[in-house]
């Protein structure tokens, strides 16, 4: 028998037992995920390819999305659509080989499976993922999830359950990253991360007497804060693509960046360079004049933080106040999803959306909501918090309420006891709210003490994680804890 006829056997036999559509965390995880990738899945169309049980696509048609589930297992699509039925759902079932599916080209928005990439060899995977290119739209996301290669738990029990002779899933080869293959395919990988660390602990199931130890792992992950847990590797994979590139120069630059491995002041040479070359255009600019040889001096030791925390591509990274964008620049340059926020238009360069993809959009955070839904990993807040006009307590809550829990908030300001320790600032817990209707002036307001910053922190539910003084300016990083109280 051929090593996929062995497969393709597993998998009846699998399937043809009772299969549960009890929602677990495993299916949550996934789901998230899913959810953050789309924006939502209302009216589109979705394809999973290798479909099993279809218990994630049939949440999703549930939702409204018009799935369409393709697996080469009777036993699998009859189970899933008995399920679709007894739900009174809607959903298409295509019994078809994923490398060659009788589907038309460009129709689906998402595309996506869980748990299948790994049962094929490597020239096969490439056949899965071009088949799936072909019927994904211009523009449409792929999201593969596989298990990933570096997850100790995972590895650990799978190994043993092999030994053992008790792994029921056949071959399966973990992967550490999809990068090759997607480029091969000419698929653009805009995001690599992995997920669903809880879930790999039940891997330690097929090791006799671990549920000392896999107690022992949950309640160590559960104490971990947000960002470090983003650090731990998961159970899967996730290689998020879009089908058709990414602005040219933005992927030339992503990509090498990401190759060479390069250090703090590499990366900020070279966003510094690419945000000259739209300022060499302009006359007079004061970038090149003044900014761009003062701007470091301000904040350069939060690059280091900003590295730690920009590990996996897709980190969602919020500028208010980013000016010129070199901040932006560099965390694009890590495979950052960008967005800038100014209160002014004057300094910003339109060619960043263009060629880098960074949205921007003009808003004065003191009078209004930061514009959009979308939850934040990082917020960057640097030399902006002096320019306040009005008491910065509430503007601070509303970077809170936009940060994902366990996410950062990086500040620099001038340190008042450096800038103006004689100079008569009002105190933070005296100085007035933003009322409609009241002005604003341009000028440094207000500098801050080190006890002030602390105090903001508490006012605000943030964990100050570290605080400096460099070159007269305060950096701070502050870690968003439970939501803050009305």
């Amino acid at each position: 028998m051929l090593p996929d006829e062995r497969q393709k056997k597993i998998w009846d036999q699998l399937w043809s037992r009772e299969v549960s559509y009890h929602w677990d965390s495993l299916s949550q995880t996934i789901y998230d995920k899913i959810m953050e990738v789309t924006g939502g899945i209302e009216g589109k169309r979705i394809l999973e390819t290798g479909s099993g049980t279809g218990k994630i696509s049939l949440r999703l048609a549930a939702e409204h999305a018009e799935v369409t589930l393709v697996d080469y297992s009777e036993n699998a699509l009859y189970n899933s659509r008995s399920a679709f039925y007894s739900a009174k759902v809607p959903g298409t079932f295509v019994l078809s080989d994923i490398r060659e599916m009788r589907l038309p080209d460009q129709h689906f928005d998402l595309t996506w499976n869980a748990g299948v990439l790994e049962h094929f060899e490597e020239e096969e995977r490439i056949a899965i993922l071009r088949e799936m290119k072909r019927v994904t739209k211009p523009g449409g996301t792929m999201l593969i999830l596989t298990p990933f290669a570096e997850c100790l738990p995972y590895r650990a029990g799978k190994e043993a359950a092999e030994q053992l002779g008790t792994w029921m899933y056949g071959t399966e080869q973990p992967a550490s990253t999809l990068r090759n293959q997607f480029e091969r395919c000419g698929i653009t990988l805009i995001e690599e991360s992995s997920i669903g660390f809880l879930n790999s602990l039940d891997f330690l199931d097929f090791i006799r007497d671990s549920q000392t130890v896999k107690h022992w792992l949950t309640v160590w992950y559960h104490r971990l804060p947000e960002y470090e847990k983003r650090n731990v590797p998961g159970y899967l994979l996730v290689s998020v693509g879009t089908v058709g590139p990414l602005p040219e120069a933005a992927e030339r630059q992503c990509r090498q960046s990401l190759d060479d491995d390069l250090s703090p002041d590499e990366k900020l040479s070279r966003a510094q360079t690419i945000i000259s070359s739209y300022h060499a255009k302009r006359n007079g600019s004061h970038y090149l004049s003044v900014y761009k040889d003062e701007e470091a001096s301000y904040w350069y030791p939060l690059l280091p933080i900003l590295d730690s925390l920009l590990v996996n591509r897709g980190t969602r990274v919020l500028d208010i106040g980013a000016a010129y964008g070199t901040l932006l620049m560099y965390s694009v340059l890590s495979g950052a999803q960008a967005h800038g926020l100014d209160h002014m238009a004057d300094y910003w360069s339109v060619e960043l959306e263009q060629d880098y993809g960074i949205r921007w959009s003009q808003c004065n955070v003191e009078a209004g909501e930061i514009p959009g839904t979308e939850r934040y990993d990082i917020v960057l807040f640097t030399e902006v918090l002096e320019h306040m006009n009005y008491n910065p307590i509430p503007v601070l809550r509303k970077i809170h309420d936009k940060l994902m829990p366990g996410g950062s908030l990086l500040i620099s300001t001038p340190w008042k006891r450096h800038f103006a320790p004689a100079r008569h600032d009002p105190d933070l817990l005296d100085m007035p709210y933003y009322r409609i209707g009241d002005g604003f002036v341009d000028a440094e307001m207000k500098y801050y003490s080190v006890d002030e910053m602390y105090v903001l922190a508490e006012a605000t539910n943030f964990q100050v994680k570290w605080l400096e003084i460099y070159n007269g300016h305060l950096l701070a990083w502050f870690l968003r804890t439970q939501p803050p109280g009305i």
